[in-house]
């Protein structure tokens, strides 16, 4: 019998001011509003992939490396991560999530991962040989992010899985507003960003997740 579960993506709310003297908007050399709101996006991406991965839930969206509201933990490891871990890992996922499946983790991750050999003595690791195409780890494409968790006692880090199943909600999009009055006794113009945005594992057994440090 199948049973369903609701999950209900909100709408947190990103907001960021800058201000601006008016004689730096009229002397510029180039134009200085659309650097403003370039920068705005940079901020903004920063912020939400944090949130993708390790956010708490609280104001923001809950990460895929969360104990409570992510990806399920697939595979227990000791303190360092091995071949026969990620071999588990890979087959914790169902097979049909397996067609589109990625890896997720940190780059000093990474470095560790990239020293493992199989049983021939050949690195498991295949650097991509096509522009645009990335590396590879035991057949499977590999990402990296700044955000994941590092190797230690208890963490989670490595995601393995179906990213589709992280769904992200934008309400309306990124907003910028000139705020010409405001700050106009200070000489200034002032530049508000606004966005509002929800992120979730909608099926967690979509992306397994490798926890490190349970053993020695």
């Amino acid at each position: 019998m199948m049973t369903f579960t609701e999950k209900t993506l909100d709408a947190f709310k990103l907001s960021t001011l800058v201000r601006v003297s008016m004689e730096l908007l009229q002397d510029s050399m180039f134009d200085l509003e659309a650097y403003i709101a370039d920068d705005f996006g940079r901020a903004f991406g920063v912020a939400e992939e944090e949130s993708f991965c390790i956010g708490d839930g609280v104001d923001k969206p809950t990460g895929i490396f969360r104990d409570t509201g992510g990806a399920t933990i697939g595979v227990t490891a000791g303190n360092a991560i091995t071949t026969d871990n990620l071999i588990d890992l890979i087959y914790a996922l169902k097979s049909p999530y397996r067609r589109n499946a990625v890896f997720l983790m940190r780059d000093i991750t990474v470095s560790a991962i990239r020293k493992l050999k199989d049983a021939n003595n050949q690195y498991l690791w295949q650097p991509s040989v096509q522009a645009g195409e990335p590396d590879r780890l035991l057949g499977y494409r590999l990402y990296t992010s700044p955000y994941v968790p590092e190797v230690a006692p208890g963490a989670l880090p490595v995601a393995f899985g179906d990213f589709n199943h992280y769904w992200i909600g934008d309400r309306m999009g990124r907003t910028v507003q000139r705020l010409n009055e405001l700050f106009a006794g200070n000489g200034q113009i002032g530049f508000l960003s606004n966005q509002r945005v929800d992120g979730k594992v909608i099926l967690s057994e979509g992306i397994q997740l490798l926890r490190t440090g349970a053993g020695s």
